[in-house]
């Protein structure tokens, strides 16, 4: 029997996931959660049997879904995601996991409680190249390691500004707006993580709000990381930028022997060589729920080990809150590491 999945968030991460899900004949949608009445009425024209109901807690009671996919708001993600793992649901969690290290402690301890699977669909270290550059650096193809950074850089007016086709009105929401150096900075975030084989021990960052007017918080953010091991890394994040995805990308390492940047292998007094493209079929919508979503309905099914469980997840928010704390006293912070 397939997976029946209760879509908490009916948005374009809930969308993908779902057709993924179903795609795979291995899980159907079977009921859908939105507060927006528009992106319900959407959903629910591509599963017209789904059940919905206003109060999530409910709607996972009434119906008893083997997965709640919460693809909602940052914010809500710690909450909803504690909710279905009580209720009996396995959880697969968009990024970030949570908003704060306590957050995640909750997630955590209430997939400990109930003995049931939460990943942390972190699915940009699904796609070309970043995937293959990891498993290169991991390899030792370019010797150790000593220095890795990240770029998440876009130009989001659209998302942000009212009226656009593209605008997410909860990403500018006064009270509770999207921190894109937790939602959006945790994809390089999450690739140097899963790269380097080591705990952040020191974080420091710069903010600042230029770029963005329609954005009710900061808009670019630079962060340095210091790792047990001694290496070095950078990670720098803007959503107001003219343009979209310049810089280094979502992954670039440096090595002793080597260096990998933008797909490429590059070796000192040797032409650059170009690594395969084994990830093709992660790209889905832009990021890599076409192998994420698989990923997580195999660690189900027990063929393997969660590839990135909540205290994955809850170390990308670590860095992050001490990134923001950072910011806001001036001095270097050590994370909360899980």
């Amino acid at each position: 029997m397939p997976y029946s999945i209760l879509l908490s968030g009916c948005g374009s991460a809930g969308k993908f996931v779902a057709q993924v899900a179903e795609q795979s004949a291995r899980a159907r949608v079977t009921a859908l959660f939105d507060p927006s009445g528009e992106q319900l009425a959407a959903a629910r024209s591509h599963y017209p049997d789904a059940v919905t109901g206003d109060d999530l807690g409910s709607l996972i009671e009434d119906t008893r879904p083997d997965i709640v996919a919460v693809a909602g708001p940052d914010h809500l993600h710690a909450d909803q995601a504690v909710l279905a793992l009580e209720l009996g649901a396995h959880a697969l969690v968009e990024k970030p996991l949570a908003t704060t290290v306590a957050d995640a402690r909750r997630i955590m301890d209430a997939a400990d409680r109930t003995d049931l699977t939460v990943m942390t669909d972190h699915t940009i270290r699904y796609m070309y190249p970043w995937r293959e550059m990891s498993r290169a650096a991991k390899s030792g193809e370019i010797g150790d390691i000593f220095f890795v950074q990240g770029d998440y850089i876009h130009d989001m007016w659209s998302i942000y500004q009212p009226g656009e086709r593209r605008h997410t009105p909860w990403r500018i929401d006064r009270q509770h707006p999207q921190n894109i150096l937790l939602g959006g900075g945790c994809h390089p975030i999450d690739n140097i993580l899963s790269t380097v084989d080591s705990p952040v021990v020191e974080v420091f960052a710069y903010s600042s709000k230029m770029s963005v007017p329609e954005f009710p918080s900061d808009d670019c953010y630079i962060v340095m990381l210091k790792f047990e091991n001694g290496v070095l890394g950078k990670v720098f994040v803007s959503s107001g930028c003219s343009g979209h995805g310049m810089g280094g990308g979502m992954l670039a390492v440096y090595g002793t022997e080597g260096t990998l940047w933008n797909g490429k292998l590059y070796r000192r007094g040797e032409e650059p060589v170009t690594l395969p493209n084994v990830s093709d079929e992660a790209a889905v919508g832009g990021h890599g729920w076409g192998r994420s979503v698989i990923d997580f309905l195999d660690t189900l099914d027990g063929r393997i080990e969660n590839p990135i469980p909540a205290r994955m997840g809850a170390r990308v928010v670590a860095v992050c809150e001490a990134g923001l704390e950072s910011v806001r006293t001036g001095r270097p912070q050590t994370p909360d590491w899980p």
